[in-house]
C-alpha cells in the first residue's frame, strides 16, 4: 500500500486529483464519501473519500492477460484525514497483479504504476 502525505486539505487534494485524472484521460466512475456515509448513520470517522477511476483501454489489457484481474478494476485512490495530515492511499498495479498471472503483466504494470505515481506527484506538488 502506498501512503503519501498531501500538503493540502482533503477537499483541495480531491479537487487537484480530479483535475489530474481528467488531464490523463481517466474516467472517474465514482467518488464515495465514507465519512459522509458514517455521519448519515450517526457515526463519526475522519474525513475519508474513495475515488474510483480508470482507463478502459489499459484496464482491458490487464483483464485479457488474466480475467480474474477484473475484481481489482477500476482502480481506487483513498484520500483520508489522519490526525493533522491528509493522506493519499493506493495500491500499485504491480502489487495487485502479484495475486494473478503477474508474469504476463509486468511491463504494463510498471508503465501504469509510473503514470499513477506521476499523477499523484502532480496532485501533491506545492
Amino acid at each position: 500500500m502506498m501512503i503519501i502525505k498531501s500538503p493540502y486539505e482533503i477537499n483541495e487534494t480531491l479537487g487537484r486529483l480530479l483535475k489530474v485524472l481528467v488531464e490523463h484521460d481517466m474516467t472517474i466512475f465514482s467518488i464515495i464519501d465514507h465519512s459522509g456515509g458514517a455521519a448519515q448513520v450517526g457515526l463519526s470517522m475522519p474525513d475519508t473519500k474513495l475515488i474510483i477511476f480508470g482507463n478502459p483501454k489499459v484496464g482491458t489489457d490487464l483483464m485479457l492477460a488474466d480475467p480474474n484481474f477484473s475484481i481489482e478494476l477500476p482502480l481506487k485512490i483513498v484520500l483520508r484525514k489522519n490526525n493533522d495530515d491528509t493522506e493519499v492511499l493506493y495500491q500499485t498495479v504491480t502489487e495487485l497483479a502479484m495475486r494473478y498471472n503477474g508474469t504476463k503483466l509486468n511491463d504494463s504494470n510498471r508503465n501504469i504504476d509510473k503514470v499513477i505515481e506521476n499523477m499523484i506527484e502532480k496532485v501533491i506538488i506545492k
